[in-house]
This record gives structure tokens, C-alpha cells and sequence, in this order.
């Protein structure tokens, strides 16, 4: 028997003010699968990922995680489902009442699935260990606004893994960092990827990153999917925007 979806999109669509983000979007995520969403700051990325965690209700569409249409999931039902699910943020969005590293035994306590992991999430030395990874242990007791925008960015990424999630989403992980932090970035994501076998998403404008995540890569555009394949089967496609926006992106 073929595994189930552990995302499944049916032609979603959302829009704000009238204007429509997302367009008729559909898109399967296998267990483990790796997926880059390309696209410009106005395609629908971010919003894309936030109804595929169940974030944001579609005006439209069938959401469903681990084979549950979240629409019929009471406000307990679909907590516990998100609680399988790790994601980053673009601004953060971290606790800035707490230090970072309390940020991230925080996650790990709400996302605890029994008495083990709710054991384990009041023990500092796994994030401790996490935040090192990202550079970021001399800032574990630090407050977020105490950080700098980068620091911000990583400490949100981490938070997203500490919980060892079956689905990880990276909105924009890299954006504003130098190359060699991007690097390591994508590195960590890619190690806790092999390590824990989750299924991982990540949207970027930055198409070097996105090659470097995985191989399969979704151009979004106009609210949906405008296409998909390697980095070397899109450079060969003859449609005139996926050419003009890797040319562009791509240098």
C-alpha cells in the first residue's frame, strides 16, 4: 500500500481585500518529501504555507494533514495535529516575554505527545545543543528584541526542529544573512531532515538556496503553481515568466 499524503492542498484559494493570493493551488507532500516554493514577495508563498498548517482557512479549497480535513478538526483536534508540525516564521515570531531558549522549551512542551517528551522538554541541554548549531549559544538567555534580525531568524528556525516535527516549513530562512550562515543554515535543516525523516518545505526568493535544499522546486506565480521540476528542467523550460524570473533570480 502507497503512503498517504502528509499535506494535501485541493484547489485552495484565499484572498485579502478582494485581491486574490492564491489561486486554485494544488499540491500533494509525501512523508519525507523536501519541496522549494520559488517565487516573488507577492506570489502567495508565505500564505501558502500558513494554510498548509491550518493557520489560515481558505475561502476555498480541501486542506487536509495526515489524511484529516482540518476543516471538519475541532479547535483541540487540530492543536494536537499541529503539534506533529514545525514552522518558522518570517518575522520570528517568538515570545519576546521569554529568553530563547525558553522560547524553545516551550515548543517542546506544548508539542509533547506523552509523559517521556513532556519529561524531556524541561531539560535545557537538547536546544542548548540546537542553539549552538545556529550559533547561538552565548543568546540562550537573552530576550528576542535583544537580538539582531538574523539572530531573530535563527533562533525562529530553531524553535521550528526542536520539536522534531513530521512536517518542518521555512518561510524565507535565509533572507538577510551572509552566504556562509545561509550555508549552515541549509546544512542544519538538511542534517535534521536525514536524521528525522520529516517532511520539509521551504519558501524562498533566493533560487540558489532552494537548489540547495532540494531538488524539486515549485515556481509560484499568480496564486498557484506555475511550475515545477529540477533546477536544470526549469532553465530549459520555454515559458517566457519561469525564464525572466530564473534569469532574474539567478543572475
Amino acid at each position: 500500500m502507497s503512503e498517504a499524503p502528509v499535506i494535501e492542498l485541493k484547489d485552495i484559494y484565499v484572498s485579502f481585500n478582494e485581491k486574490k493570493v492564491l489561486n486554485g493551488f494544488s499540491l500533494k507532500v509525501m512523508p519525507g518529501e523536501k519541496l522549494s516554493l520559488v517565487g516573488e514577495s507577492s506570489s502567495g508563498k508565505s500564505t501558502l504555507l500558513k494554510v498548509m498548517v491550518g493557520l489560515i482557512r481558505p475561502a476555498q479549497g480541501l486542506v487536509k494533514l495526515f489524511g484529516q480535513d482540518i476543516s471538519r478538526l475541532s479547535a483541540r483536534e487540530l492543536r494536537r495535529v499541529r503539534q506533529r508540525i514545525g514552522m518558522q516564521f518570517q518575522s520570528g515570531a517568538l515570545f519576546d516575554s521569554m529568553s530563547v531558549i525558553e522560547n524553545l522549551m516551550l515548543a517542546r512542551s506544548e508539542s509533547a505527545r506523552n509523559e517521556a517528551e513532556a519529561a524531556r522538554a524541561d531539560n535545557r541541554a537538547e536546544p542548548m545543543k540546537l542553539l549552538a548549531q545556529v550559533g547561538l549559544s552565548r543568546a540562550a538567555d537573552r530576550p528576542p528584541h535583544a537580538l539582531s534580525g538574523g539572530m531573530r531568524k535563527r533562533a525562529a528556525l530553531a524553535r521550528a526542529i526542536t520539536t522534531n516535527p513530521d512536517v518542518a516549513v521555512f518561510d524565507e530562512p535565509t533572507a538577510g544573512l551572509d552566504p556562509v550562515t545561509s550555508r549552515r543554515i541549509i546544512n542544519l535543516i538538511e542534517s535534521v531532515s536525514a536524521q528525522s525523516g520529516a517532511a520539509m518545505i521551504l519558501a524562498t526568493t533566493d533560487v540558489q538556496v532552494a537548489r540547495h535544499f532540494s531538488p524539486d522546486l515549485i515556481i509560484m506565480n499568480e496564486g498557484r503553481m506555475w511550475a515545477r521540476g529540477s533546477i536544470n528542467q526549469l532553465q530549459q523550460s520555454q515559458d517566457k515568466f519561469t525564464q525572466k524570473l530564473l534569469s532574474r533570480l539567478l543572475g
